[in-house]
């Protein structure tokens, strides 16, 4: 335990630890938004797929 207390108080002095947190940060960032991009994209194509329909019915009716 106190070789990795020594090991962890290099390299906190180190900007080691700051770039491993920082792209820890933007992948999670990443990862987040591309679900949120999917899961809006889904209702978009719902939507996008009921105008269509509506279109066609009031096509057919005219």
């Amino acid at each position: 335990m106190d070789e990795i207390n020594a090991w962890l108080k290099q390299i906190a002095h180190n900007y080691l630890l700051i770039v491993i947190a920082a792209v820890l940060f933007f992948v999670f960032k990443a990862l987040i938004g591309f679900y949120t991009y999917r899961h809006y994209d889904k209702k978009l194509m719902t939507l996008i797929q009921k105008v269509d329909t509506l279109l066609e019915e009031k096509n057919k009716q005219e």
